[in-house]
């Protein structure tokens, strides 16, 4: 599964993931990127300065691309929550037609089955 693929989450939960990840986003950004402190030799200072340069460029990269799946997400969860609700209670479904519709006419059905047996016999005898 892709950090970006929403599919399969419903509205709340799709939006505690997206949540997630500009958190991610928010505190990446705040974390500082310079050196915290200085070496008494140079050496140390240049070994310093090249390691703090290499975690600048993660955290840059880092950023990069949170904040691409953050805009991915944003949009996906947008499209989320103005499709309708997919989950549906067959049952439900099936009482509130029955209210529009009315149950199904069983006896009905049965009396025209045998009106239409009965003339068929009849036709038969006709012919036969």
């Amino acid at each position: 599964m892709l950090d970006t693929d929403l599919e399969g989450l419903g509205p709340k939960e799709a939006g505690e993931y997206v949540l997630a990840f500009v958190t991610a986003l928010k505190q990446t950004e705040r974390d500082p990127l310079g050196p915290r402190g200085d070496a008494p030799l140079a050496a140390q200072a240049k070994a310093r300065l090249a390691e703090e340069e290499r975690k600048k460029a993660l955290r840059e990269a880092e950023l990069a691309e949170l904040r691409m799946k953050v805009s991915i997400l944003k949009q996906k969860l947008v499209k989320l929550r103005m499709m309708p609700a997919r989950t549906v209670d067959p049952d439900l479904l099936l009482a509130q037609l029955e209210m529009v519709t009315g149950k199904k006419d069983t006896l009905s059905l049965a009396l025209k089955e045998e009106e239409a047996k009965a003339k068929l016999e009849e036709l038969k005898k006709k012919m036969g």
